[in-house]
């Protein structure tokens, strides 16, 4: 079987290159597809990786809380007095406004803390009140910090809020794309899985790329897919506006609860949210642990109570029991809602997007199965990083001037994203927890200044890539890595005056495996700086670059516009389809329509992973947007002729 530069090369001057076997044509979609999205999926799998510990990781960056909290359990008059103390400082500071939040005194923190908000656009206010006598406590003796938290908001949605959400599902679809393709173009999958052939060039790489893709296959279905699924109402909303007003009249339905309330603007007094508070905990058979307040200050005002979330007894289920919640009328204070811990709503379809959400954020089975996670992730962040590479260390041997005379500029802007990248995030994640050391602890909006040191020195990284020679930006970066792995703990002391060994002693196993987890990636880091330093690449022969420029320029306007169109066919035609099919498969389907939008939701994201395979698989391009326009006008219309004449 030829490579896919080959096949690239040797139809170029046709009017599609992907024109010959199925196998050929899904190894061009591979490489190419995986080129130019594995840079932003190394970068989801590696933070998603670290944000498996997210919580160990904020521990680590709090030092300042104690090795093994102890916090005396509260009475239930303890925390009526907490609510009702937190409650007399919103209604001074806020009596009228969008939201209140108030976050009882527990393990993570022994204060009350409050949020609110004056409406859909302000930010949110907040503050922390003594759980005795109400007084507003200065900043805490802890540091701020967004500590593993900014690793998990990097791996959904870049810190880039909504838009981040998007850019993030969109790659996803593309990963999901290129798995399958990769299972098509690898005819030798199992066999694969048992080759590694180390010091082989070009060939380690293609090996290391396919034992890191196929130890993880399954994992790496399972996490694309499941993190589409959790966001399936923005990704895939057309389903849901079809065949209601609003996502609110729709989750409402799904879920079984009281629709939200529109603010009247009529001025009403909030019900005292002690009282509903134990009237919570004894309708739930559980105490309660956070109270939220929608519109107080308005008659439309709603007011709900949350159990205490039990982490060890969900963590036992796929499908976890939750901590069940109570919803009052905010002014009557009228029971409207009550959903108990175990009580599952929104049926079969429901329970199936639960259990993926369990699934992708390894809610469950404890340590060991989130180290499990951690090394499936870090799998899956090689087989993107050794994909990338495998590329470059190709085209060193045989140029393929795919993109004429700028084909070696475009080459060299390929290596140093992929140093920058691959190596220069590796550093900007350990400057970030450094960073955590350094900065002072009582400056103004301190989590912020440790995201900008995340982000400044990734941008430095990439600039350095872009002025240093490949190998030796190679060398350097992944130096510095290792180097700022393997100073962490020496920093931590120097700062903190705490060390591993004070950790283990005090039982503090959460900060122990932070520490040691990091030595380990420097010690790895460092290993692939010295290979680095003996793989100083050897690119082709000017003489056979030239020989490749006066083959290959003749025609690239066909080419190129073909390609474009395939694009622009899978991704908004196979959009279309994809949403006809989520509009018209709840007509059909045999349960209640709000999960029967629900499940036909779900597999449309399969639909459109079909479809984009099927329009780089068609020889003839013409039929592309032929095949695109009647699937998705044939689900457009027979739901119009549906609705028309069977009703919805």
């Amino acid at each position: 079987m030829k490579s896919d530069p080959d096949i690239l090369t040797d139809t170029v001057t046709e009017s599609d290159p992907p024109v010959r076997g199925l196998r050929q044509r899904m190894t061009w979609l591979h490489t190419w597809g995986g080129l130019w999205a594995g840079w932003v999926l190394f970068a989801i799998f590696l933070t998603g990786t670290l944000g498996v510990f997210d919580d160990a990781i904020t521990r680590w960056m709090k030092p300042e809380r104690p090795l093994v909290a102890e916090v005396a359990p509260t009475t239930a008059e303890q925390r009526a007095q907490a609510v009702r103390l937190a409650q007399a400082y919103l209604q001074q500071t806020m009596p009228r406004g969008e939201f209140w939040s108030i976050g009882l005194p527990g393990e993570s923190d022994p204060a009350i803390r409050l949020f609110w908000r004056e409406n859909e656009d302000a930010k949110f206010q907040q503050t922390r009140l003594d759980p005795v006598t109400g007084a507003e406590l200065g900043k805490t003796v802890e540091r701020e910090t967004e500590g593993g938290h900014h690793f998990v908001h990097m791996h959904f949605e870049f810190h880039a809020g909504e838009a981040g959400i998007w850019m993030v599902g969109f790659f996803t679809m593309i990963m999901l794309v290129a798995l399958v393709s990769g299972v098509i173009t690898h005819k030798r999958i199992f066999k694969d899985f048992f080759t590694f052939r180390p010091k082989k060039g070009q060939r380690s790489w293609l090996d290391a790329h396919n034992v890191a893709s196929v130890l993880t296959l399954p994992f790496q279905f399972m996490i694309a897919y499941t993190g589409l699924a959790i966001f399936y109402s923005l990704y895939m909303p057309a389903g849901i506006f079809a065949h209601y007003p609003d996502k609110d009249t729709y989750f409402s339905q799904l879920l079984s609860r009281p629709a939200p309330r529109e603010e009247t603007h009529i001025d009403a007094q909030v019900a005292s949210l002690d009282k509903l508070l134990l009237t919570a905990e004894t309708e739930l058979g559980r105490q309660a642990s956070f109270v939220s307040v929608n519109h107080p200050g308005d008659s439309s005002a709603s007011v709900r109570v949350f159990g205490l979330f039990d982490e060890e007894e969900n963590e036992k289920y796929l499908l976890p029991p939750g901590s069940g919640n109570v919803m009052f009328d905010g002014v009557t204070g009228e029971t409207l809602d009550v959903q108990m811990s175990g009580e599952h709503r929104g049926g079969d379809a429901q329970a199936v997007q639960r259990v993926m959400g369990t699934l992708h954020m390894a809610r469950f089975g404890g340590d060991t199965l989130r180290w499990l996670y951690f090394l499936c992730g870090f799998a899956g962040a090689v087989m993107m990083a050794t994909g990338s590479i495998l590329f470059t260390v190709k085209r060193r041997q045989k140029a393929l001037n795919e993109f004429g005379r700028h084909t070696p500029k475009v080459y060299r802007l390929i290596e140093t994203l992929n140093v920058a990248v691959i190596a220069g995030l590796c550093i900007a994640c350990i400057a970030y927890l450094w960073s955590n050391r350094l900065i002072p602890v009582g400056i103004e909006d301190r989590p912020h200044w440790e995201i900008t040191t995340f982000f400044t020195v990734w941008l430095m990284a990439l600039l350095h890539a872009s002025v240093r020679p490949v190998a030796s930006a190679w060398v350097e970066q992944l130096s510095l890595a290792a180097l700022l792995c393997l100073a962490l703990p020496l920093l931590n002391w120097l700062t903190t005056g705490q060390q591993v060994l004070a950790y283990g002693l005090q039982g503090d196993w959460e900060r122990v495996s932070v520490e040691l987890t990091v030595v380990s990636l420097g010690l790895l880091l460092a290993t692939m700086a010295q290979k680095a330093r003996s793989m100083a690449p050897v690119l082709p022969p000017r003489s056979a670059v030239v020989a490749n420029q006066q083959k290959i320029i003749t025609a690239p306007v066909p080419y190129r516009n073909s390609i474009l169109m395939r694009v622009l066919a899978a991704t908004l035609g196979g959009y279309a389809v994809a949403s006809g099919l989520a509009i018209l498969l709840p007509m059909v389907l045999s349960m209640a329509r709000a999960e029967a939008v629900l499940a036909s939701t779900l597999l449309s994201f399969a639909a459109y992973t079909g479809v984009i395979i099927w329009v780089f698989s068609v020889r003839a391009p013409q039929r592309v947007w032929r095949g695109v326009f009647v699937l998705a006008a044939g689900c457009m219309l027979t739901a119009l002729l549906s609705t028309t004449f069977g009703g919805i």
